[in-house]
């Protein structure tokens, strides 16, 4: 396959500074290449996005999304979404492409919470843990960006009558599940109306939905099945409300 970074370092008019310190985006490429962590995710990233890096797919497969998270769990893997392309056409068509995947960042207008602290104090608060149970029962498709199914909406708009709930609503996404937490919270507020405690997000005009490529559409049924491989799904997906990714995603 071929890299969308490769033509860089043989364009030697690329070899410039940048004032701030940022990197050229051949030079990140290369420090990650140097990282064996950051070249094995690199390289699941390009296979795993191919179609979205291609121009041939819009929406984002979940392997496309959880291998960007893996990037950037290395250490110089998010200097790639971060580097300037200092006007490289492949690099700058490669960003725009892959951009509607990366999970975004949300305003920090919940007090200062954490998502990771908000979920402990709501499994801390029986009402809220309650909630947050029958939310993780309803809201499977929600996860995977296919629908708010109707038992889903009113279980957030139950949660979010309860001090706790609404902590989870406000909160700033963090720890290593940010990724996660940014998408599910993207979803809801894409999918869910629920008028005056609708989600916060910084882009109300994305229209790019997550799609989960093992969802069955013949399934169409609003509670999540209790297979396996929808057990698993679930838990990879619900970042904003569960303990760390760490310790459920299997790559």
């Amino acid at each position: 396959m071929k890299c969308w970074c490769g033509a860089l370092a043989l364009l030697p008019w690329m070899l410039v500074a940048i004032d701030d310190g940022q990197l050229i985006c051949w030079q990140a490429l290369l420090r990650c290449h140097d990282e064996p962590a950051c070249d094995l995710a690199y390289g699941q990233y390009l296979a795993a996005c191919e179609g979205n890096l291609r121009g041939t797919r819009r929406q984002c497969p979940s392997h496309c999304i959880n291998a960007l998270i893996r990037l950037n769990h290395t250490r110089n893997g998010p200097d790639l979404e971060t580097c300037d392309c200092a006007k490289d056409r492949e690099c700058d068509g490669a960003k725009r492409a892959i951009e509607p995947c990366l999970p975004r960042r949300y305003p920090s207008d919940g007090g200062g919470i954490g998502c990771m602290e908000a979920r402990q104090r709501c499994e801390e608060d029986s009402d809220c843990h309650t909630s947050l149970t029958a939310y993780l029962s309803y809201c499977g498709q929600l996860f995977n960006g296919r629908k708010c199914s109707p038992k889903c909406k009113a279980t957030i708009q139950q949660m979010l009558f309860i001090p706790n709930g609404m902590l989870l609503n406000r909160c700033v996404c963090d720890g290593v599940e940010r990724p996660f937490c940014e998408v599910v919270k993207e979803n809801m507020r894409k999918l869910c109306n629920i008028g005056d405690h609708s989600v916060i997000a910084d882009q109300p005009d994305a229209e790019d939905m997550y799609e989960d490529e093992d969802y069955d559409p013949r399934g169409d049924r609003e509670e999540v099945r209790a297979d396996y491989s929808s057990a698993q799904r679930t838990s990879s997906c619900v970042a904003l409300l569960i303990p760390p990714l760490l310790r459920i995603i299997h790559w």
